[in-house]
Protein backbone atom coordinates (compact mmCIF):
# COMPACT_ATOMS: atom_id res chain seq x y z
CA UNK A 1 0.00 0.00 0.00
CA UNK A 2 1.07 3.66 -0.68
CA UNK A 3 0.02 6.22 0.72
CA UNK A 4 -0.33 9.75 -1.22
CA UNK A 5 -1.89 13.39 -0.94
CA UNK A 6 -3.34 14.68 -3.60
CA UNK A 7 -4.57 18.49 -3.82
CA UNK A 8 -8.44 19.37 -4.40
CA UNK A 9 -9.05 21.74 -6.83
CA UNK A 10 -12.05 24.26 -6.55
CA UNK A 11 -13.27 22.62 -9.56
CA UNK A 12 -13.75 19.69 -8.67
CA UNK A 13 -16.70 21.11 -5.72
CA UNK A 14 -20.04 20.69 -6.60
CA UNK A 15 -23.32 22.94 -5.32
CA UNK A 16 -22.79 21.30 -2.16
CA UNK A 17 -19.50 21.70 -0.72
CA UNK A 18 -18.34 18.57 -1.46
CA UNK A 19 -15.84 16.38 -4.05
CA UNK A 20 -18.28 16.03 -7.06
CA UNK A 21 -18.64 12.12 -7.89
CA UNK A 22 -17.11 12.48 -11.76
CA UNK A 23 -14.11 14.04 -9.74
CA UNK A 24 -13.26 11.57 -7.43
CA UNK A 25 -12.58 8.85 -10.52
CA UNK A 26 -10.43 11.84 -11.98
CA UNK A 27 -8.87 11.22 -8.37
CA UNK A 28 -8.44 7.69 -8.75
CA UNK A 29 -6.54 7.74 -11.92
CA UNK A 30 -3.96 11.04 -10.58
CA UNK A 31 -3.28 8.23 -7.56
CA UNK A 32 -2.87 5.53 -9.66
CA UNK A 33 -0.91 7.25 -12.43
CA UNK A 34 1.69 8.37 -8.76
CA UNK A 35 1.53 5.22 -7.35
CA UNK A 36 2.13 3.05 -10.66
CA UNK A 37 3.72 5.66 -13.30
CA UNK A 38 2.79 6.97 -16.78
CA UNK A 39 0.98 4.31 -18.58
CA UNK A 40 3.46 3.64 -21.81
CA UNK A 41 2.89 5.90 -24.65
CA UNK A 42 1.41 8.26 -23.23
CA UNK A 43 4.30 10.57 -22.07
CA UNK A 44 8.00 10.70 -20.79
CA UNK A 45 9.94 10.50 -18.25
CA UNK A 46 12.33 13.06 -17.81
CA UNK A 47 13.55 13.64 -14.48
CA UNK A 48 10.32 15.68 -13.40
CA UNK A 49 7.97 12.83 -13.13
CA UNK A 50 8.21 11.33 -9.82
CA UNK A 51 9.32 7.50 -10.00
CA UNK A 52 6.49 5.29 -9.16
CA UNK A 53 6.24 3.50 -6.09
CA UNK A 54 5.93 0.24 -7.67
CA UNK A 55 6.23 -0.32 -11.95
CA UNK A 56 3.42 -2.24 -12.82
CA UNK A 57 5.32 -2.47 -16.43
CA UNK A 58 8.49 -4.20 -15.60
CA UNK A 59 9.50 -6.55 -18.15
CA UNK A 60 6.54 -6.09 -20.15
CA UNK A 61 7.29 -5.67 -24.29
CA UNK A 62 7.07 -1.99 -25.18
CA UNK A 63 3.76 -2.95 -27.55
CA UNK A 64 1.90 -3.59 -23.97
CA UNK A 65 -0.30 -0.69 -22.71
CA UNK A 66 -2.43 -0.87 -19.88
CA UNK A 67 -6.11 0.10 -20.28
CA UNK A 68 -8.70 0.28 -17.33
CA UNK A 69 -11.34 -2.18 -17.61
CA UNK A 70 -13.88 -1.66 -14.57
CA UNK A 71 -14.17 1.07 -11.64
CA UNK A 72 -15.86 0.36 -8.21
CA UNK A 73 -16.83 3.37 -6.17
CA UNK A 74 -18.54 3.15 -2.76
CA UNK A 75 -19.08 6.55 -1.36
CA UNK A 76 -18.93 6.05 2.52
CA UNK A 77 -19.23 10.08 3.33
CA UNK A 78 -19.11 12.97 1.71
CA UNK A 79 -15.60 14.19 1.01
CA UNK A 80 -16.11 18.02 1.87
CA UNK A 81 -13.87 20.53 -0.59
CA UNK A 82 -11.16 22.37 1.72
CA UNK A 83 -8.23 23.78 0.73
CA UNK A 84 -6.25 20.58 1.86
CA UNK A 85 -5.32 17.37 -0.08
CA UNK A 86 -7.22 14.74 0.24
CA UNK A 87 -5.40 11.55 1.62
CA UNK A 88 -5.63 8.27 -1.00
CA UNK A 89 -3.97 4.70 -0.17
CA UNK A 90 -3.33 2.98 -3.04
CA UNK A 91 -2.61 -0.73 -3.45
CA UNK A 92 -3.27 -4.02 -5.41
CA UNK A 93 -5.90 -6.29 -4.47
CA UNK A 94 -5.94 -8.91 -6.42
CA UNK A 95 -3.36 -10.31 -9.27
CA UNK A 96 -4.85 -12.37 -12.56
CA UNK A 97 -3.34 -13.78 -15.18
CA UNK A 98 -3.13 -10.31 -17.21
CA UNK A 99 -4.70 -7.82 -15.06
CA UNK A 100 -4.85 -6.25 -11.34
CA UNK A 101 -7.48 -4.81 -9.35
CA UNK A 102 -6.23 -1.90 -7.75
CA UNK A 103 -7.25 -0.66 -4.96
CA UNK A 104 -7.84 3.09 -3.09
CA UNK A 105 -8.61 4.23 0.36
CA UNK A 106 -10.19 8.05 0.18
CA UNK A 107 -9.80 10.19 3.68
CA UNK A 108 -11.73 12.46 5.30
CA UNK A 109 -9.75 13.01 8.13
CA UNK A 110 -9.93 10.04 10.11
CA UNK A 111 -12.84 8.73 8.51
CA UNK A 112 -13.09 6.33 5.24
CA UNK A 113 -15.07 9.00 2.83
CA UNK A 114 -14.84 6.56 -0.50
CA UNK A 115 -13.42 3.33 -1.24
CA UNK A 116 -12.94 2.08 -5.23
CA UNK A 117 -11.33 -0.54 -6.92
CA UNK A 118 -9.83 -0.44 -10.74
CA UNK A 119 -9.14 -3.38 -12.62
CA UNK A 120 -6.37 -2.65 -15.16
CA UNK A 121 -5.94 -5.31 -17.70
CA UNK A 122 -2.33 -5.63 -19.73
CA UNK A 123 -3.30 -5.83 -23.73
CA UNK A 124 -0.50 -5.59 -26.76
CA UNK A 125 -1.34 -2.58 -28.30
CA UNK A 126 -1.16 -4.07 -32.07
CA UNK A 127 -3.53 -7.60 -31.45
CA UNK A 128 -5.55 -5.84 -28.78
CA UNK A 129 -5.39 -9.09 -26.60
CA UNK A 130 -4.63 -9.66 -23.08
CA UNK A 131 -1.05 -10.16 -21.94
CA UNK A 132 -0.16 -12.34 -19.23
CA UNK A 133 1.98 -10.61 -16.85
CA UNK A 134 5.22 -11.23 -16.75
CA UNK A 135 7.52 -12.80 -14.29
CA UNK A 136 9.15 -9.40 -13.01
CA UNK A 137 5.79 -7.98 -12.66
CA UNK A 138 4.70 -10.68 -10.23
CA UNK A 139 7.25 -9.98 -8.53
CA UNK A 140 7.14 -6.27 -8.07
CA UNK A 141 3.67 -6.96 -6.83
CA UNK A 142 4.47 -10.06 -3.91
CA UNK A 143 6.71 -6.70 -1.95
CA UNK A 144 3.08 -4.69 -1.64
Amino acid sequence: MTVIEIPLRWGDMDAYGHINNVQIVRLMEEARVIAFGIPSGTGHLDGTNPAPHIDLRAGADDGVMTLIADHTVKYRRQLPYRGLPVRVEVGVDKVKGASVEIYYRFYDGDEVAVDATSTMVFVHQESGRPVRLTPQQREALAHL
